[in-house]
């Protein structure tokens, strides 16, 4: 839904075409002509300019406190590809019952036209809101008249009630700037953590005292006036198989530690965990919900609970949440519906399906406990000490002959045991009680698997026909799973195989344990490949026998990679291939066999080939021994790809002659 944003926009207004934003210099003509800069001379946009304030100020339409944070941006746009650049998505979170809002948002577009330069403002039509979630909105726009070479100026203002966490200051992102700097109006009764993370450091602090900046219950505090510099800040490179990129950018963070309150006295927001852990399960929307096991006697199969096999009662619980509450999309550690309504509608957010899960398990006997998580998206929650609003996720944790098995319920397509990549995130707090917590690695504990079995022959006319088998299992399947079912009906996703993969004809496909999470996924497959090749007497001819999946970019490419490789989940990845030739074939060349392993073993990979009795066999096996890689161990793993895909590029000769 689109909606206009409300009348303050008009009242603030939008710049005309002459204006510029405050305290920015006048663009020039050597600005927009320039098209190359020595930070980065392969960036397709660059930020010239960027500055943020933020300050605390009372509101009267909020009738509180408020953080204001302003934002200015001047962006160069080189090429094409750096149009995206003047795209803007600026999220509004909601805290309690009050969302962020903008007082005010204005936009200029430079550009050099017949030796002038033009300004084009934007336009309060163009600028939208829409609701992401119950907790979050957005606002969206796009800067008008983007060319390559054009010069856009942003600015805005949010207004937020999260004076807890203050504002935090990303210096860096996805594309280089040549000046970023932020102040910061702190009033002397809240005192901050602040904390510079990342791997750059800032080129200047300056700091001031000024005087009776805020009033505050009738009394006119002092502030201190601080702001941070950075110049020359290169682009932050996203590679897979990291966690969010908000835990590595250079970024200066605020938290409230204290503040002094009505009356001169001060106010402690660093709590201990055990009072965390008291307040949790106290809350009605969390412990209360852990407590209504009475629910599950009545409603779960007696049968079930009778069952004696810890394992298998916990599985046949677990299932019956899957079925029963359907997630609704929305995060959340605190419960949204409550689990008796959650039950009767059949819908929930993340909290009501995994709290209703720990109590049934508990209604059985088992022993399950809420643990604390915050998303790959949310970012890695502070370990010092509690900071609550970190946690936007709770999961499960089943502690059965001393283990602690994670589950998450909110998709019926995980298997038990086995989490989705957005809950695998550093570590969750696991709660026992009102007095005892503690740390938990977030882990896949099944091994994800992916198993490919060929057998086939080749014709004279080039043609290799056969079976082909897919195997999935863990991850793997969970995601091959995923993208099965977005399609309406087997056929169409056929088409789409033979769309994806054009060299191959998918004539006859059936599927396995589709929704059968417990068991391996199975892709049973009649193919025919062409290989454009038609063996004529005398000639040479060339195979590639690892036809599907094949590894042909190395997802490591960077000189130095600051942050750790986490797959999600421990991998095996084989290939079986068999072809049989016809009479008159032999083998001219193939590719050498292959055993390559990393210390103790956290990667191995063996590629071997025979070719006898007219049969060409091929084994292929990979395994990532471990579901997060060093820094240190980057290298390795980035060597074993770069093997693998050396490897794969090498065709078999082979030689038809007949008889």
């Amino acid at each position: 839904m689109k909606l206009l944003l409300t009348t303050i926009l008009l009242i603030f207004g939008i710049f005309s075409s002459k204006a510029q934003i405050d305290d920015f210099p006048i663009v020039k003509y050597n600005d927009i002509n320039e098209g190359t800069f020595s930070i980065d001379s392969t960036a397709d946009a660059i930020v010239l300019l960027e500055k943020g304030r933020t300050f605390i100020q009372s509101s009267d339409v909020d009738r509180a406190y408020m953080v204001y944070h302003t934002h200015k941006i001047r962006i160069k746009i080189i090429n094409k590809e750096g149009f995206k650049h003047a795209n803007f998505t600026l999220p509004l979170y909601k805290y309690g019952s009050t969302f962020e809002r903008i007082e005010s948002i204005k936009g200029i577009t430079h550009n050099l036209e017949n030796g002038k330069i033009n300004a084009t403002s934007l336009e309060n039509k163009n600028i939208f809101s829409e609701n992401n979630s119950a907790y979050i909105k957005l606002s969206k726009f796009t800067l008008p008249n983007i060319k390559e070479g054009s010069i856009i100026d942003v600015e805005y203002t949010i207004i937020s009630p999260d004076i807890f966490n203050f504002r935090t200051w990303n210096f860096q992102s996805d594309i280089p700037k040549i000046r970023s700097e932020y102040n910061v109006l702190i009033p002397a009764v809240y005192k901050y953590n602040v904390t510079l993370k990342g791997g750059l450091k800032l080129t200047d602090t300056k700091s001031k005292i000024e005087n009776a900046c805020l009033t505050i219950y009738n009394s006119r505090v002092d502030c201190s006036n601080i702001t941070y510099s950075m110049d020359s800040i290169p682009a932050f490179i996203e590679e897979p198989y990291m966690l969010a990129s908000k835990n590595y950018l250079s970024a200066v963070y605020f938290e409230l530690e204290e503040a002094i309150v009505a009356g001169g006295s001060k106010q402690s927001f660093t709590k201990k965990w055990s009072d965390v852990d008291r307040e949790l399960l106290t809350e009605k929307s969390f412990g209360g919900q852990i407590k209504k096991q009475d629910i599950f006697k009545e409603k779960i199969a007696p049968s079930i609970f009778a069952t004696e096999d810890l394992y298998s009662k916990a599985n046949m619980i677990y299932s019956w949440i899957q079925k029963n509450i359907k997630w609704n999309n929305t995060y959340g550690k605190y419960s949204q519906y409550g689990i008796e309504e959650a039950l009767k509608t059949k819908n929930g957010n993340v909290a009501d399906i995994n709290l209703a899960l720990i109590a049934a398990l508990n209604a059985a006997g088992l022993d399950a406990y809420p643990i604390l998580v915050s998303t790959r998206n949310n970012g890695l929650p502070n370990n010092l000490h509690p900071v609550i609003s970190d946690f936007n996720y709770v999961i499960a944790g089943l502690k059965i002959d001393d283990n602690i098995i994670q589950l998450d319920a909110t998709d019926r397509l995980l298997p038990f045991a086995q989490l989705p990549l957005r809950a695998i995130n550093g570590k969750g707090r696991i709660i026992y009680n009102k007095k005892s917590s503690e740390w938990i690695p977030l882990t896949n504990q099944i091994i994800s698997i992916a198993n490919y079995i060929f057998n086939g022959k080749l014709s004279l006319d080039g043609t290799i026909s056969g079976e082909l088998t897919i195997n999935s299992f863990g991850l793997e399947a969970y995601n091959k799973r995923n993208d099965i079912l977005e399609y309406a009906s087997m056929e169409e996703y056929t088409e789409k195989l033979d769309e994806r993969l054009p060299h191959i004809d998918f004539e006859k496909t059936e599927i396995l344990n589709l929704e059968d999470t417990q068991n391996v996924l199975s892709i049973v497959t009649d193919v025919i490949i062409q290989t454009n090749q038609k063996l004529i007497n005398g000639n040479n001819f060339y195979i590639n026998p690892i036809f599907i999946d094949r590894t042909t970019r190395n997802p490591f490419n960077l000189d130095n990679r600051t942050y750790d490789v986490d797959l999600g989940a421990k991998r095996i990845e084989t290939y079986e291939i068999n072809i049989q030739m016809p009479e008159g074939v032999s083998l001219v060349s193939a590719p050498k066999n292959v055993n390559l392993k990393l210390p103790e073993n956290s990667a191995k990979y063996i590629y071997t080939s025979d070719y006898t009795d007219n049969v060409l066999s091929v084994e292929q096996f990979l395994s990532l021994a471990k579901s997060i890689y060093t820094t240190d161990e980057y290298f390795g793993l980035k060597e074993v790809f770069s093997r693998i895909i050396q490897q794969l590029k090498v065709d078999y000769t082979f030689k038809y002659e007949s008889k």
